[in-house]
């Protein structure tokens, strides 16, 4: 059975217990921090109101749990086994109340400020090749041309540096092994001036050397993922394929675009990834060349999801990411097409339906 506290308007943010201890010092915690509490007693439950933010005790935090950011909260006896949960449901953080229970009222505060501003659209391939990073670029540039003043991220450890398909490995700037032990909040302002700037967007790249283990679980990410939705109207994140294996920041993302190839495989791994990702909103990007009796929108519903946009097969685009071009075909008619009709659906006050 639920219940709910009612506060301000805010995040949803859910806590996932039986215990009626843990219940009452979160409530006090939402009430400081004047937000709407809602409490059930499973994860299932929890991910059916597709909440922000899920709030954990140490018996509920049994796997990974996609689409959201995560807290385990223990009590003051639970500590150790606060800390066990954590690391085995790959928890973004860890309180432990009633100690932390102010700087718990504050994290869930600024993330409900930071979730009012920026928009945050991870990008992600149905299979392997399908340009997904590409497109990431084509989607900043584009939101640059309207003054949206974006910022592109490097969601993927292994991809090799997204500046080097744009041809920005020696602009100066910050890369996230650079912030690797920022803590606590981070000034939006601090953050803009901070990263380089590629085609009239912010990057944030994991650099062209190989990154350290684990680099997107770290405790520095939640406050950069902050700091970068307060600093900038858009967010395009390049999230990486096999995003378990080493963090990832589909928590942090509002909506996902799948780049779908129209064919019969890729339809049907975009189907499977449509699974996974739930319950985040997500849209298709269908790319071309299309199979026998396949359009845009047929694709699209075959997957169960809308259809954000279609891009044609490009002869140029091959090799351009190799020879750090790919920026110079963001003004290719067809990548442009393609790109605005991706930001009128993702971005606030288009239409947002998810069917």
């Amino acid at each position: 059975m639920s219940s709910w506290i009612p506060a301000a308007e805010s995040a949803a943010v859910v806590l996932v217990t039986s215990s009626q201890r843990v219940r009452d010092e979160v409530a006090r915690v939402a009430v400081a921090a004047g937000l709407a509490l809602t409490s059930v007693s499973t994860v299932g439950e929890a991910l059916a109101l597709r909440p922000a933010v899920v709030l954990l005790d140490c018996n509920s935090a049994r796997h990974a749990v996609p689409g959201c950011a995560v807290i385990v909260v223990g009590l003051d006896s639970d500590e150790t086994a606060a800390w066990t949960a954590a690391s085995r449901c790959n928890a973004d953080r860890v309180a432990i109340l009633p100690q932390a229970a102010g700087w718990l009222a504050e994290h869930l505060g600024m993330l409900q400020r930071v979730r009012d501003e920026g928009t945050v659209v991870g990008v992600l391939g149905a299979v392997g090749g399908v340009g997904a990073s590409t497109i990431s670029v084509w989607l900043a540039a584009s939101a640059a041309s309207r003054e949206l003043h974006p910022l592109l991220v490097d969601g993927d450890p292994f991809g090799g540096g997204l500046e080097l398909s744009l041809g920005g490995e020696s602009v100066p700037g910050v890369r996230w092994p650079d912030l690797g032990e920022v803590r606590g909040t981070l000034n939006p302002e601090q953050l803009i001036h901070a990263l380089p700037s590629l085609g009239g967007f912010s990057l944030l790249s994991m650099g062209t050397e190989p990154p350290a283990p684990g680099i997107l679980a770290s405790a520095a990410v939640p406050p950069i993922m902050e700091a970068a939705r307060g600093a900038f109207n858009l967010t395009v994140v390049d999230v990486a394929r096999g995003w378990s294996a080493d963090g990832s920041l589909l928590p942090y993302c509002d909506s996902v675009l799948i780049v779908v190839p129209g064919r019969v495989r890729a339809i049907s791994a975009a189907r499977a990834l449509v699974a996974q990702l739930q319950p985040l909103p997500v849209r298709a990007l269908v790319r071309g060349p299309l199979g026998p009796d396949l359009d845009p929108d047929r694709v699209a519903d075959a997957i169960g999801v809308p259809n954000a946009g279609y891009l044609p097969y490009l002869r140029a685009a091959v090799g351009s990411e190799n020879q750090g071009r790919v920026l110079d075909l963001a003004r290719h008619r067809a990548v442009r097409a393609c790109a605005r009709s991706v930001l009128d659906t993702v971005l606030p006050g288009a239409n947002k339906a998810i069917a």
